[in-house]
């Protein structure tokens, strides 16, 4: 419990005294003051982030240990369910309540909450942002992209795919980079300026890079479930790669192509959040909690209170999951040869795959297929596997949209259409 939090805290602590946050000793230390713990574990009791977090943190150092992480968790559930129900109300569905619970008892929102994480203000920051630039608020929405400052690494696509989506409008996307670029230059600088010791944050990334992804085996991008293989790291920073160019090709298709550029107001947050699912996808360092930065995306796929869910797919999404889990439990090999075949399966039928298929499979995948990892049980995290739905339930969502008939920029029909009235007999 708050064995992240330990760490921000300990920050927190050596931020406020003017020591070296980047120091092993001096963090482990203040660590051990905070909470003591039986033995360091390199790495993860390292402080890796931005100085600027450090500042950020001192607003909760003043506070004893346990109560300071009450109130940080008190005020992420808090962002986290007011974003989750401003965003589904945005998106039109009548009711919310049930949806938000069900978001906030998933495992990768407790798994945040427990360890004390930042992805529930990443999560609302995303939301916020996403909201205040189809209500063409660009100053508001930039201010938003603070939270990049607390996990680059994991947000860095969203302001760059949020600023060619609405490339149409140069009035709000001048705006949106302005205010973006101000807050980010400033917290950086702040960061730099006012943290002791914070020319150190370079070395120790390099450091903290070469050994962390040995030591944090439930990393939920396609790299953690590839580093077992031979050659794993190549082909995880290969995969990584990949993931850089797909975002920044989509962020030129969105400049670019006419279809894209013709998304109504109300379509085109699809662009950023299908762009960032598929760099969580991707990513080399991501972990299950990172994956509540899926969710706004997920209500989208599902369609208005779950009317795009298909229950047979559902089912079989159920099915395979516990199947893949209990593979994976009793014969790695055998898990490894259906995770393959089921991968050569959506490949062979990417076109004969629809929309309600995609979206059913992938609430199914992310209810069952996190919550395997905490119980030791399985060698690999299968997180990603659910994360790639995810991705691919979003992607077919937006080719859904631009395929409408009369153009990306023809009003949506709802999900299923409404019935048709039939004449009575002898009218």
């Amino acid at each position: 419990l708050a064995d992240d939090w330990r760490v921000f805290y300990a920050a927190a602590q050596v931020t406020a005294r003017g020591g070296n946050l980047y120091s092993p000793a001096t963090m482990h230390v203040a660590e051990q003051m905070a909470q003591h713990y039986s033995a360091v574990q390199p790495s993860l009791d390292d402080f890796a982030d931005l100085p600027i977090v450090g500042l950020f943190l001192r607003a909760f150092g003043g506070l004893p240990y346990w109560w300071s992480y009450a109130v940080f968790t008190a005020l992420g559930l808090l962002v986290a369910a007011a974003s989750l129900r401003l965003w589904i109300s945005e998106l039109g569905w009548p009711r919310s309540g049930l949806w938000v619970l069900g978001a906030l008892c998933s495992w990768p929102l407790l798994v945040g909450v427990l360890s004390g994480q930042f992805d529930l203000l990443l999560l609302g920051a995303t939301i916020g942002a996403l909201v205040l630039m189809r209500r063409d608020r660009p100053w508001l929405a930039g201010l938003c992209m603070a939270a990049v400052l607390l996990k680059p690494h994991i947000l860095w696509p969203l302001p760059i795919l949020l600023g060619g989506a609405w490339i149409n409008d140069a009035r709000r996307v001048q705006r949106f980079v302005l205010s973006t670029g101000g807050v980010l230059a400033a917290g950086m600088a702040a960061g730099f300026v006012w943290v002791a010791h914070a020319g150190s944050f370079f070395s120790h990334l390099l450091s903290f890079e070469s050994t962390v992804t040995s030591v944090q085996p439930d990393l939920a991008g396609i790299p953690g479930l590839v580093a077992h293989l031979p050659h794993g790291a190549l082909l995880g920073d290969g995969i990584a790669v990949v993931g850089v160019a797909g975002v920044l090709l989509l962020a030129v298709a969105s400049l670019r192509h006419p279809a894209l550029r013709a998304l109504p107001d109300d379509r085109r947050y699809l662009i950023p959040l299908v762009g960032l699912a598929f760099w969580l996808a991707c990513t080399p360092y991501a972990h299950p909690n990172d994956d509540v930065l899926l969710f706004p995306l997920l209500a989208a796929t599902v369609g208005e209170s779950g009317r795009r869910l298909d229950s047979r797919w559902i089912e079989v999404g159920v099915i395979g999951s516990l199947a893949l889990i209990a593979c994976f439990v009793e014969a790695p090999v055998v898990g490894a040869v259906l995770l393959v075949l089921g991968a050569a399966g959506w490949v062979w039928g990417w076109r004969r795959i629809s929309g309600q298929a995609a979206a059913s499979l992938a609430l199914a995948a992310v209810v069952l297929l996190p919550d395997i990892w905490p119980l030791h049980v399985v060698p690999v995290s299968l997180t990603p596997i659910a994360v790639t739905l995810v991705f691919i339930a979003g992607a077919l969502e937006l080719r859904r949209v631009l395929s409408v008939p009369g153009g990306a920029g023809a009003s949506l029909p709802s999900w299923p259409p409404p019935p048709v009235a039939r004449p009575l007999p002898g009218s």
